[in-house]
C-alpha cells in the first residue's frame, strides 16, 4: 500500500517498540534485545534518509513491479531457510546438541526470519536502484 512517509515510518517503529516491551516485561531474552536494537537501528536509518531527501509528507511508492518481485523473492528465500532451520534445530533438540526448547526455537526463527526478509528485500530493492 503506497502511503507518505510519515506514516510508513510510524509503523516501522511499531516493532522495536513491541520487542523492547517484550524483553523488559516478559522474555529477558539477549536475543530479543540485540533484534530490538537492530531493529531501531534500521527504523533511525530510515528517518535519516526521509529527513535528508525532504520527503517526510511525499507518498512512499513502494509497491510497483520491481518491488513486489523483489519481496516475492526474499519471501521465498526466507521460507526454505525457515524450514531449514526448524528441520535441524528440532534434530538437534531431539539428540539434546543444543538445550533450548521448542518453543524458543520457534519463537527465535520467527524474529529472525522477520530480520532477514526485511535484510534480503532492502538489498534486493537497492541492487535494483544502482542498476538504474
Amino acid at each position: 500500500m503506497n502511503m507518505s512517509y510519515r506514516m510508513n515510518f510510524a509503523l516501522r517503529m511499531l516493532l522495536p517498540l513491541f520487542l523492547f516491551s517484550s524483553y523488559f516485561f516478559f522474555s529477558q531474552s539477549r536475543l530479543t534485545l540485540v533484534i530490538a536494537v537492530l531493529a531501531t537501528i534500521q527504523v533511525i536509518i530510515f528517518g535519516v534518509e526521509i529527513q535528508r531527501k525532504g520527503d517526510w509528507s511525499k507518498i512512499n511508492l513502494q509497491h510497483d513491479q520491481r518491488t513486489r518481485e523483489n519481496a516475492r523473492n526474499a519471501g521465498n528465500i526466507v521460507y526454505w531457510l525457515t524450514i531449514g532451520v526448524l528441520v535441524i534445530g528440532s534434530l538437534l533438540i531431539q539428540k539434546s546438541v543444543i538445550l533450548m526448547s521448542y518453543q524458543n526455537l520457534i519463537g527465535y526463527t520467527i524474529l529472525l526470519t522477520i530480520v532477514l526478509k526485511w535484510i534480503i528485500g532492502d538489498f534486493l530493492n537497492n541492487q535494483e536502484a544502482v542498476g538504474d
